[in-house]
């Protein structure tokens, strides 16, 4: 691991230069990136079929049938992507510094960190989530709190006076920069709503031609639908893992850190 010559650039970004990086970072590890997004979110979308995909199975269903398809699916999306989308993070986290990170380094750092992902970011999150009104908190009030469990993995609580917690390390990044991330969130759905769309109706419309079956209108929500929001959590998990890296270099001075770090560490080797 060399801390001084990463894989990405380390320097701070705008939003829409952070959007462009994650196309190139897609395009640079597309094998990998596909491989840990197939492992993380195929069970939950399978499963996620499997328990509402028949309520559109009738022959007969009308407009609040669908919303509530709808919304009940995009809920279940929004307590799954913490767990979904942890593979892809763990590869990030690792392809930032080792050229070839291995799966069964990512699956022992996945284990390491489901006790605290499972309490903070599924039973935690189902609680607040209850009360529909306090979803963007979600989002809004631990943004990298993903990053933080897998990446850093501090401890659930303190073990002493100078040490620190996961919820503590998320206070203290977040608290100073609640504007900006505001900003980014709400860029983020706006631009992630459209790109829902565009995928969705285009995959809805390929599959027709390529299938020539016009009528089997449930898989127009069942499937394709899912499919289009899956992928933009994809490209997604990847902006927020970048953007995450920005925070910490704007108000870390991170970059600067990792170089310290790997000149300590040269003159450790050099002093044994």
């Amino acid at each position: 691991m060399q801390l001084d010559k990463t894989r990405i650039a380390i320097r701070e970004r705008s939003f829409t230069e952070l959007l462009d990086l994650a196309l190139h970072v897609l395009r640079e590890h597309a094998g990998p990136l596909a491989l840990a997004f197939v492992v993380g979110v195929a069970p939950v979308a399978l499963f996620n079929y499997w328990l509402l995909g028949g309520a559109l199975s009738g022959e007969v269903y009308d407009y609040e049938d669908v919303l509530a398809y709808v919304f009940v699916n995009g809920m279940l999306i929004c307590f799954q992507i913490p767990l979904a989308t942890a593979p892809m993070t763990l590869y990030l986290g690792q392809a930032l510094f080792v050229e070839r990170p291995t799966p069964a380094r990512i699956a022992r750092d996945f284990a390491a960190s489901l006790g605290q992902l499972t309490l903070f970011q599924v039973i935690v999150r189902g609680v607040v989530g209850m009360f529909v009104f306090t979803l963007p908190v979600l989002y809004l009030g631990w943004p990298y709190l993903t990053e933080i469990i897998l990446l850093e993995r501090n401890p659930w609580r303190k073990r002493s006076p100078q040490g620190t917690s996961t919820l503590t390390r998320s206070g203290n990044m977040h608290a100073r920069n609640r504007g900006e991330l505001f900003g980014r969130w709400l860029a983020s759905a706006v631009i992630g709503l459209m790109f829902v769309l565009i995928l969705w109706r285009s995959l809805w419309s390929l599959a027709q031609l390529l299938t020539g079956d016009h009528e089997n209108e449930a898989a127009e929500w069942t499937v394709w639908l899912p499919v289009a929001i899956w992928l933009t959590v994809g490209y997604f998990t990847v902006v927020r893992f970048l953007s995450y890296l920005d925070l910490r270099i704007r108000t870390e001075g991170w970059e600067v850190e990792l170089l310290l770090r790997a000149e300590a560490a040269r003159l450790t080797r050099q002093l044994t």
